[in-house]
């Protein structure tokens, strides 16, 4: 309608002073190369209006799942407590209050043991090769390792108890109160374990694998040491970290010998005169051995063995030696003879190749190597039977009748000098030639210095035998172990009672 005023539009603003709105025009820039190109593809577009682009749509890029890693790898690079340089935090004073109560002298050195292992396993993160050692080691202590039967544990049993209830029940060691009786030896125990038992349990092959196992005892002792378990037994814990470190050295150096033994000099010589290499003989011509990692390795044969054994006198033997080993070899005459009764040898003393040695056989034979000298005793091996002898031979040994050689001079290379110690034990089969000198033959094991041989080992996995008698009904005491002797005694009167005789019959 005419007489209807037109509404303002909603883009039009006035301003405040009632003057009618000025015209807005935005602001210009000065025209640039890319803006020119633009205009001129607008009106291209422009001028083509029936035309149809194609246009690519660009879908968003779909984020990739996130790998969970597997529960196996979980926290490999998380600190474990074994590092070097570990330290325990401080503990807190109520920390230190509830040790004191915990640890304190007057409870049984038992249940301190038990509480202070739980605690041990909760504060370290112990994985699988690591915590197979560490089992192990505290089963050949005494300490009851094996799975707990019906000792499972739910979420809502868990709510109902506190935290030193869940670190009991789910712990897997105990210390049973039979064991009470033993002797408590850190040291001993230590020793056994690792110069004993574990190189033959789990035989380790490299030095990683020696080092998992010592550091891993060690810091169980300084955990000991540290919140102060067993203030009675300091010393002798103290000594038995001091085996840790000395197995430690030597230990690898054993598995080295025993690879490497018994040497280019030895071997020789048990080529030529007896032994377990006697006549070996190696065709390197026609059969080549394809687990040789050295494809240039030269094979041992009857005119090296001589080489090596003849410059090993004129280097390094003496006079004496050299002129009888040449007389009873023109003379072919040369034996050798295996001493019986003994196990192998002790070393007491290395005397390395010296500088002339060295110098010799650069000149006259570079291509073998430097032999120095090896002093040791004979050894028996105390994890060994005794000798079987008979009455007269005893006997003979006793009033010192039998009188065998019981030190020697080895001839070993300098290569092989290297990994022995005074204190090493080496087991093996020991030869003397008539001119009087000593070689060893195959290495089968070598010891440590601290070598000790307990009889824990035995008693691994072992059980207390239960009493079965014929017609007697299980009579058990407080512990769930029967009581051999009543058992023994009721059956001995039943049987005087089926007999038709009493106890005073039989004292009449």
């Amino acid at each position: 309608m005419a007489d209807e005023k037109a509404s303002p539009s909603p883009s039009v603003r006035f301003a405040d002073d009632g003057d009618p709105p000025k015209s807005q025009e935005p602001e210009t820039f000065p025209e640039t190369k890319d803006d020119a190109e633009n205009n001129d593809k607008v009106e291209e577009q422009d001028e083509d209006e029936g035309a149809t682009a194609e246009v690519d749509l660009v879908q968003p890029k779909k984020r990739k799942p996130r790998k969970r890693r597997p529960k196996s790898k979980r926290g490999k690079n998380k600190p474990t407590g074994f590092e070097k340089y570990y330290v325990d935090a401080p503990v807190t004073p109520e920390e230190y209050e509830e040790e004191q109560a915990l640890y304190d002298v007057s409870r049984p050195i038992l249940h301190r043991l038990e509480d202070a292992i739980l605690r041990f396993q909760k504060k370290r993160r112990i994985e699988s090769d690591r915590a197979a050692v560490f089992m192990k080691y505290l089963s050949y202590g005494g300490v009851d390792v094996s799975q707990k039967s019906f000792a499972g544990l739910d979420a809502r049993e868990m709510q109902e108890m506190d935290n030193e209830q869940i670190l009991i029940a789910r712990g897997q060691t105990s210390i049973s109160q039979d064991r009470s009786d033993l002797d408590i030896d850190f040291d001993a125990v230590v020793r056994g374990y690792l110069t004993s038992f574990f190189p033959y349990h789990f035989n380790p092959d490299t030095e990683e694998m020696i080092n998992l196992a010592t550091v891993t005892i060690r810091n169980f002792l300084s955990y000991i040491l540290h919140h102060d378990v067993c203030p009675e037994y300091k010393e002798n814990i103290d000594e038995a970290r001091k085996s840790c470190d000395i197995v430690t050295k030597e230990l690898w150096k054993n598995q080295q010998f025993t690879a490497n033994g018994p040497g280019n000099f030895n071997m020789a010589s048990s080529m030529l005169f007896g032994g377990y290499f006697y006549e070996t003989y190696f065709d390197t011509d026609t059969w080549k051995n394809q687990k040789d990692d050295d494809d240039d390795q030269v094979k041992m044969t009857n005119d090296i063995a001589r080489k090596v054994v003849k410059f090993a006198l004129a280097g390094a033997g003496s006079k004496e030696q050299a002129t009888r080993f040449r007389d009873l070899a023109n003379q072919n005459a040369l034996t050798a003879t295996h001493i019986e009764d003994i196990d192998g040898f002790e070393i007491t003393a290395i005397l390395p190749p010296d500088e002339g040695t060295k110098q010799f056989y650069h000149i006259h034979a570079p291509d073998l190597q430097p032999v120095g000298k090896v002093i040791a005793n004979a050894y028996r091996d105390p994890g060994k039977p005794p000798i079987d002898l008979t009455p007269e031979e005893k006997s003979e040994w006793e009033n010192g009748k039998v009188v065998a050689p019981s030190k020697f001079e080895f001839f070993v290379e300098e290569s092989l000098i290297q990994h022995c110690y005074p204190g090493m034990k080496v087991i093996t089969s020991v030869w003397e030639l008539n001119c009087g000198m000593h070689y060893f033959d195959e290495v089968m094991t070598a010891y440590c210095s601290i070598y000790t041989v307990l009889a824990n080992d035995l008693m691994l996995g072992w059980k207390k035998p239960r009493s079965l008698v014929c017609g007697e009904e299980d009579n058990e005491d407080g512990n769930g172990n029967k009581d051999i002797e009543k058992m023994a005694q009721d059956a001995a009167e039943k049987a005087l009672r089926d007999a038709g005789l009493s106890g005073q019959d039989k004292e009449e």
